[in-house]
C-alpha cells in the first residue's frame, strides 16, 4: 500500500486528489494538512522551528506516507521538501509555483533528483525521482501541442504564439482577479498578456527534450465558466506540409497514451468535452494559402492539468503502470 500525505491542497484540486486517491486500489490517505493551518509565509517563519504555525502537521505528514503531494509554496514548501528526502521519502509538488529545473521556483536551495512530471515525455526518468514537479495546467496542453511537431522538426519554434482562455479555477489564489468580483458572469478578461511564467516553463520544456530554443508569446484569458482551459496555439511551418499529414502526425505520436484523444479531420475540441476528464483533447489544422499551423487544446485544469498528472506520477514512482487508478 502507498501512503499518501496531502498537504497544502485545496479547493477544486484538493477534491480532484483526495478522490483519485481513495478510488485508487493501490494508494490510501495517511494524512491531510490544510493550507489554513501554515498561515502566510512571514508568520511560519516566526518564532523557533517547532513553534512555527503546521510545523508539525508537515513531520506528521513525513512519517505516515511514502508519497506527499505538496501544495504549499516558498519557505513552507522548503521545509516540506527537506524533512521529506532526509527521510527517504517523496515529494509530487502541485503548488502555484512549482519546483522547477532543480529549484524551487523563487528559491536558491537546489535538489537533486528532480523530473518534471509530464509521464508521455519523462516516463523513464520518473521512476527513479525524489521529486516530481507537476505541470502548470496551462502550460500541459502547450506543451503536448507543441511535442509532435518540434520532435519532427516541422515548425520555426521561433514562431510560436500561444493563447489559452479558462475558467476561473484556474487562477492563482493569491490572484488579485480573485477579489476583485471575478464570477462566473463577467465576460472575457484578460488574465496575463505577458504570461513570462508559462512561457518560460514551455520554451525550457522544448530545450531541454528536444534542443530547440523557442520563444513563445503566451497570453492567456478568463472567461465566463467554472473550469477547463483551452490552447490555442498558432506557429509557422519550417517546410510545407498538408493538412491530411498533420493529424496523422499526431495520431502517431500519442498511439500509445490513453490520455491524450487527437481529433478526427476538420474538427477541433470543444472546451465542455473536457470537464470531468482525464484526457486532453487535441485538434489541429493547416491553412492552406498560408501553410501555418494551428493547434488547439482542451482539458479539465483540476482534473487533467493537475489531479490525475500527479496521480500518474504516483504510479511511476512507485513501479506501477501509469494509468493505474485512472
Amino acid at each position: 500500500m502507498i501512503w499518501v500525505g496531502i498537504v497544502g491542497a485545496k479547493g477544486y484540486v484538493g477534491e480532484a486528489l483526495a478522490r483519485l486517491v481513495a478510488g485508487h486500489q493501490s494508494a490510501q490517505v495517511s494524512t491531510v494538512a490544510d493550507l489554513q493551518e501554515f498561515g502566510d509565509e512571514s508568520a511560519y517563519m516566526c518564532g523557533s522551528t517547532e513553534a512555527r504555525p503546521g510545523y508539525w502537521s508537515i513531520m506528521n505528514a513525513v512519517k505516515k506516507s511514502d508519497i506527499i503531494f505538496n501544495g504549499l509554496t516558498g519557505k513552507v514548501a522548503e521545509d516540506v521538501y527537506s524533512k521529506a528526502l532526509s527521510c527517504g521519502k517523496r515529494v509530487i509538488d502541485i503548488s502555484e509555483r512549482r519546483y522547477i529545473g532543480g529549484s524551487l521556483e523563487g528559491s536558491s536551495s537546489a535538489y537533486p533528483g528532480s523530473v518534471y512530471g509530464l509521464s508521455k515525455l519523462y516516463k523513464d526518468k520518473m521512476k527513479g525521482a525524489s521529486i516530481v514537479a507537476n505541470p502548470s495546467s496551462y502550460c500541459t496542453g502547450a506543451i503536448l501541442a507543441l511535442a509532435p511537431l518540434a520532435v519532427n522538426k516541422m515548425v520555426d519554434m521561433n514562431s510560436v504564439a500561444i493563447e489559452s482562455k479558462s475558467g476561473i479555477t484556474s487562477i492563482r489564489r493569491s490572484d488579485k482577479l480573485t477579489e476583485t468580483g471575478m464570477i462566473t458572469n463577467s465576460g472575457v478578461k484578460t488574465y496575463k498578456v505577458e504570461c513570462k511564467d508559462y512561457a518560460e516553463e514551455v520554451n525550457g520544456q522544448m530545450l531541454t527534450l528536444f534542443g530547440k530554443r523557442t520563444s513563445a508569446a503566451y497570453t492567456s484569458h478568463i472567461i465566463p465558466g467554472i473550469k477547463g482551459i483551452t490552447t490555442t496555439i498558432n506557429v509557422n511551418p519550417q517546410n510545407g506540409i498538408y493538412g491530411s499529414d498533420i493529424l496523422d502526425i499526431y495520431k502517431e505520436f500519442y498511439k500509445c497514451n490513453p490520455f491524450v484523444e487527437v481529433c478526427d479531420k476538420g474538427m477541433m475540441p470543444e472546451m465542455k468535452k473536457g470537464f470531468n476528464r482525464y484526457f486532453c483533447k487535441i485538434g489541429a489544422s493547416v491553412d492552406a494559402e498560408s501553410g501555418r499551423i494551428t493547434v488547439t487544446t482542451v482539458l479539465d485544469d483540476a482534473l487533467r492539468g493537475v489531479a490525475s498528472q500527479a496521480i500518474q506520477s504516483m504510479n511511476l514512482m512507485c513501479g506501477l503502470d501509469g494509468e493505474t487508478g485512472l
